[in-house]
């Protein structure tokens, strides 16, 4: 399965640790969103260096769940129905154009991959005690594969070059936390679907995929 994040593996080094105890407050919303993050307060809350924070900021950084404001420092990006919805439309324009591609070429493809992390999004989708930030790390890499099979260099580039990774985190943990609704394990179906579909249909299909996703994100920021 494509590992979605940076750090991984054991025994864990106290920066990943500090990464992961700072993506957990900051999923779970217990930092403030419109305050400039202090590395000695958090420093403080997790219990190490402001150095090992400040490592892991920068990794926070890259994943796109924080934001460095010259001059002012860190703070978790202000997510607006108007800022949502453009990202929404980046992914839209990636992925329909990744599975028009696909279809185009699936003659000479193998779904197994795809098709395995489908079901390991349904698996955990559909589980009662599923972990939210399991589904939203399977979820992405879910979604990267599929602009990975265009075997365009250029386009997986751009995919992670603009962040798209933390839409994914939030939107497991709004789903879950914040809205009674999930996917419903519709992954391998929509697998299934973009394998038998014609270009046209399946890019109607993967659409639909996204913006219910959008549609949920929507209902968890104006909650």
């Amino acid at each position: 399965m494509p590992a979605v994040r940076e750090w991984s593996g054991e025994p864990k080094t106290k920066e990943e640790q500090v990464y992961e105890q700072l993506k957990e407050l900051i999923l779970k919303g217990e930092i403030p969103a419109k305050e400039f993050l202090s590395q000695r307060t958090l420093a403080a809350k997790v219990d190490a260096a402001v150095i090992t924070v400040r490592a892991a900021l920068r990794q926070l950084e890259s994943d796109g769940l924080v934001e460095n404001v010259p001059r002012w420092g860190v703070r978790l990006p202000e997510e607006t129905e108007a800022t949502l919805t453009d990202r929404y439309y980046m992914r839209t324009l990636f992925e329909c154009e990744a599975v028009r591609q696909l279809v185009r070429r699936r003659d000479s493809l193998d779904p197994a991959p795809l098709l395995e992390l489908a079901r390991e999004c349904d698996r955990i989708d559909l589980d009662p005690e599923g972990d939210a930030e399991a589904f939203g790390n399977v979820h992405y890499a879910f979604h990267r594969e599929i602009v990975a099979l265009t075997e365009s260099p250029l386009m997986s580039r751009m995919f992670e070059r603009i962040n798209l990774k933390n839409l994914f985190f939030w939107n497991a943990y709004h789903t879950w936390h914040g809205i009674d609704s999930r996917h419903l394990g519709d992954h391998e179906a929509l697998v299934n679907s973009l394998f038998s579909l014609d270009e046209a249909a399946a890019a109607e299909l993967m659409e639909a995929h996204v913006q219910r996703g959008l549609s949920f994100e929507l209902k968890g920021i104006n909650a």
